[in-house]
């Protein structure tokens, strides 16, 4: 696969997440396999759903830069898969940069000295799954994504309107 069609995907994949939260992982820098909680994309696949997996096959970099807490800690950048996700983070945005995906997060677990921080990745494919491990395409993907805010759009302008006929 293309390395910047790559990047791409796995910059949509976790754009698509934002506000999903990174919540365990299985594998290695061969085969990493990521367990994604967002519930409110989840439903719209099966109302009984609430997560997806996202996988990576043969992982070029995966770093995470935290930002520390107090703030004047010094920062340690970690490569480590296990410390990187030894607690959930919560996908706020992602973005390329030099050819890397910058995914940034935060963290809500006080037994940890940072709040937050930047996960880089880039790997040689990504593939998304649904719960029962149905493998979804980027576009399927952001169809659903699109069908989730589209509705979420119709319902404040539904609600707009019924408060101004009051």
């Amino acid at each position: 696969m293309d390395n910047q069609k790559t990047l791409e995907d796995i910059r949509d994949v976790f754009s698509i997440f934002h506000d999903g939260t990174i919540e365990t992982w299985n594998g290695n820098r061969e085969s990493l396999k990521l367990k994604i909680d967002c519930e409110y994309l989840a439903n719209k696949i099966d109302k009984s759903y609430r997560i997806f997996y996202v996988e990576f096959e043969q992982i070029d970099k995966l770093e995470f830069i935290p930002w520390m807490n107090p703030m004047k800690n010094s920062q340690i950048l970690d490569t480590n898969i296990e410390t990187i996700f030894q607690t959930s983070l919560e996908i706020l945005s992602a973005e390329i940069e030099n050819k890397i995906v910058k995914i940034t997060c935060n963290q809500s677990n006080n037994d940890f000295d940072y709040w937050g921080g930047i996960l880089l990745v880039n790997s040689k494919s990504v593939k998304v799954f649904d719960e029962k491990n149905n493998e979804l395409t980027i576009d399927k993907l952001d169809e659903i994504c699109n069908e989730y805010w589209n509705e979420i759009k119709e319902q404040t302008e539904k609600s707009i309107i019924e408060k101004e006929r009051k």
